[in-house]
């Protein structure tokens, strides 16, 4: 669903010069931001899902770790870099210089002020963050991962609310909000499996300790965004039903998970691939724009382009991660494996 959102947000923008009808898709996605609805739903699953996976000695826990990130993140992003670089080109005609394409192979353009082969990319260099400082509070607090949840919380609201990033490129400014709805994310499995807390689960004082620290992790992030919904009906300015809508509708999706009964085997197959399918979707819409501009075929309705868009990026998503996920993802294994 989450994938999808951010399909329907950047098809509804890039081909609306190409449509003659369904601009009601465009204007809802605009106001509620449904790209970043989706992003922030994925942060909140990676901080869920990802410090789980470490576990054991610590150096050879980070070992493993970095090892398993590596081949599950970087092989099929070269790929859609690659293909990113010759879509570009296609369209253009414009030759990206050295510096860009590296600072986008190391997932790291933001960071060194180089500009973005696609603009999506930027939320893997959030991803990136998240993984190291998960990594560096690993090596601090071992096991007790409830407070290293804490501790990575207070530095990345610190971080935010100090303005300690202002004035940089892009979403890095807010680089210490997004990582401390990660972190909540992280204490929200904390909280959900209480017992195999080895400080807090042992008394009751202690559990509802946890729980109120969790609860204020939680008021900390929702409030400004929920502030910003309050504010989108007073004021015209767009920014507060981006960031608003967006963000508190993003973390709302990752919550209902958890009340939804079982998911149908056919949605946890295409699952798998969503990582594949948000790499891609840009290429898909920009080729398909490139051919319909090409063609000189008739405008035809926005809600056809989405969906023309979404089936050919999932129908390619499990090509690649048959052939290029799946196969890296078990290399990285068999290696972490083999250096544990």
């Amino acid at each position: 669903m989450a994938c999808f959102l951010v399909i329907w947000q950047h098809v509804s923008e890039s081909l609306l010069r190409h449509s003659n009808g369904g601009q009601w898709t465009s204007e809802l996605a605009n106001y509620f931001d449904f790209g970043r609805i989706g992003v922030v739903a994925f942060f909140c699953i990676s901080g869920f899902v990802i410090p789980r996976t470490l576990e054991g000695p610590r150096l050879a826990a980070l070992r493993s770790f970095a090892i398993n990130r590596f081949f599950r993140l970087y092989p099929i992003y070269w790929v859609a870099v690659v293909i990113g670089i010759y879509s570009l080109w296609l369209v253009t005609g414009h030759k990206l210089p050295a510096s860009t394409i590296l600072a986008n192979g190391g997932m790291i353009a933001t960071f060194v002020g180089e500009p973005h082969i696609m603009g999506l990319f930027w939320t893997l260099e959030v991803e990136l963050a998240f993984y190291l400082a998960t990594a560096l509070l690993y090596l601090g607090f071992g096991k007790y991962k409830f407070l290293s949840a804490i501790a990575g919380f207070s530095l990345s609201y610190a971080l935010w609310k100090l303005d300690l990033l202002k004035g940089y490129q892009g979403n890095l400014p807010i680089l210490g909000y997004l990582l401390a709805i990660m972190f909540a994310g992280s204490a929200m499995r904390c909280i959900y499996e209480l017992k195999q807390e080895p400080l807090f689960s042992r008394s009751e004082n202690w559990k509802k300790a946890a729980r109120i620290l969790f609860a204020l992790m939680v008021y900390l992030v929702a409030q400004p965004v929920i502030e910003g919904v309050e504010k989108s009906f007073s004021y015209p300015d767009p920014m507060w039903n981006r960031y608003g809508w967006g963000h508190t509708l993003g973390m709302a999706m990752f919550v209902l998970f958890f009340f939804l009964p079982r998911t149908p085997r056919w949605l946890s197959l295409a699952g798998r691939s969503t990582y594949s399918v948000y790499l891609l979707h840009a290429i898909v819409f920009t080729l398909i724009a490139r051919f319909w501009q090409t063609q000189e075929l008739p405008k035809t309705r926005l809600e056809l382009f989405i969906l023309l868009t979404t089936a050919t990026t999932f129908g390619l998503a499990a090509l690649t991660y048959r052939y290029i996920e799946k196969p890296s993802i078990r290399l990285g294994k068999r290696l972490a494996t083999k250096n544990g």
